[in-house]
């Protein structure tokens, strides 16, 4: 795979130092914060309904006014499919924004899995 390729751009000084505030507040450098705010922004392009929120555990997927992706995508079940289990345990919560919670978690199911492993480990605790 070849190396990523650098992108340059020019800001005005009251964005750089909300992003460096972001990025000390993130424990990021300005490398890791950039990339992980477009990945967030490209994800938000094609998931309307999930948002990212700070959590103790850092930032993680969740639904708008709802559940993180990982608890529905547990409630799911390893084939990660929309279920009457699902819809019974998130009532309230439209069917729409649930299948939107499972196709990111299958999309960026490396993030999700590995959220899920922590909190099974955490749970056995």
């Amino acid at each position: 795979m070849p190396l990523p390729r650098p992108l340059c751009t020019r800001v005005s000084r009251e964005v750089e130092s909300e992003l460096e505030r972001v990025f000390l507040e993130q424990q990021w450098t300005p490398s890791e914060g950039l990339r992980n705010i477009l990945l967030e922004w490209l994800a938000l392009q094609s998931f309307p309904q999930v948002e990212f929120r700070e959590t103790r555990a850092g930032r993680r997927a969740a639904l708008r006014g709802g559940p993180e992706v990982w608890e529905v995508a547990t409630a799911a079940g390893p084939g990660r499919a929309m279920s009457a289990a699902v819809g019974q345990r998130f009532a309230g919560m439209r069917t729409e924004a649930l299948e939107e919670a499972l196709a990111y978690a299958k999309e960026y199911a490396d993030q999700i899995d590995s959220i899920v492993a922590r909190e099974e480990r955490l749970a056995g605790l």
